[in-house]
């Protein structure tokens, strides 16, 4: 194991000129409200799986992060539940299995790579615990160009729990799947210098607390081509995005119910690549 240092960034978004001078529109195919195009309820895309759910560790394997020298790197499924403060990175490397990391009170700060990073496993699961505060922040570089966000997985990710995590990429994204993104009843908080957060395949929030403040997208997809591949979903939860390009970018649907939720962007509030479902009253001006 390496031992790194903590490289301290200042965080400097462009909050001012996004509250003082943006102008985005919704960009939709359907006005906010409206029922799908040929008249029907809209039906919600994705689900979440009894895992998604869970929020309390089976038999964990319990790690003060304080102990852990440059990277803690996990290759077993498992519960792990990780506490205090670990300058460097905590490394999934699990083939197919199931990772369930649960973060109680857990500071990583990362330097040259993801605060978390996922390289291989079936599934990673993050639940933050209830009552705790937790955070997670990367460097201004990484060693490796493909990771580049804070919280990076090449797999399905999920995020939930009834805590507070903040998430500040300061390299490029603060959130990176190349598969599913799933954000369930949490309080999570975003900064980032690119991408807020960027689910490859669909993004799902539901019953959470989410606020985004990003330079690039707010909350972003870019796949298409398969059966849901591509949506923004959003239900049942309070969200707030400032965005220096696109709060919302989707490569095919967005569909919001439930919820309420500010959202402003410099190119535009809301695009999308297919249609825009939004329930009335979801969409709210500060």
């Amino acid at each position: 194991m390496r031992y790194l240092k903590r490289n301290k960034k200042r965080w400097g978004l462009l909050l001012a000129l996004l509250l003082s001078g943006i102008t985005g529109t919704l960009t939709a195919c359907q006005s906010p409200g409206s029922p799908a195009a040929d008249g029907s309820a809209v039906t919600p895309l994705y689900s979440l799986t009894r895992e998604d759910s869970r929020t309390q560790p089976r038999s964990p394997t319990e790690i003060a992060l304080g102990d852990v020298r440059d990277e803690l790197l996990i290759t077993d499924a498992g519960d792990y539940v990780l506490s205090g403060k670990l300058s460097g990175g905590v490394h999934v490397n699990a083939e197919d299995q199931v990772v369930h990391l649960f973060l109680n009170n857990a500071d990583v700060k990362a330097v040259k790579g993801p605060a978390i990073y996922v390289e291989s496993a079936g599934k990673v699961v993050v639940t933050v615990c209830g009552g705790t505060k937790n955070e997670l922040s990367d460097g201004g570089s990484h060693a490796t160009k493909d990771t580049d966000a804070c919280l990076f997985s090449m797999n399905d990710l999920t995020v939930n729990g009834t805590g507070q995590l903040k998430i500040s990429g300061f390299y490029k994204d603060a959130v990176h799947t190349k598969d599913h993104l799933k954000i369930a009843d949490v309080q999570l908080t975003v900064q980032s210098k690119s991408d807020g957060l960027h689910g490859n395949d669909g993004i799902l929030i539901t019953g959470a607390r989410v606020a985004v403040e990003s330079e690039a997208s707010g909350i972003r997809t870019t796949k298409t081509g398969k059966a849901k591949k591509g949506n923004v979903e959003i239900t049942d939860s309070e969200l707030s995005v400032i965005a220096g390009e696109y709060g919302i970018c989707s490569e095919r649907d967005v569909y919001m119910a439930g919820s309420s939720a500010f959202i402003k962007g410099i190119l535009d509030n809301i695009h999308a690549e297919g249609e825009i479902n939004i329930e009335e009253g979801c969409l709210r001006n500060e």
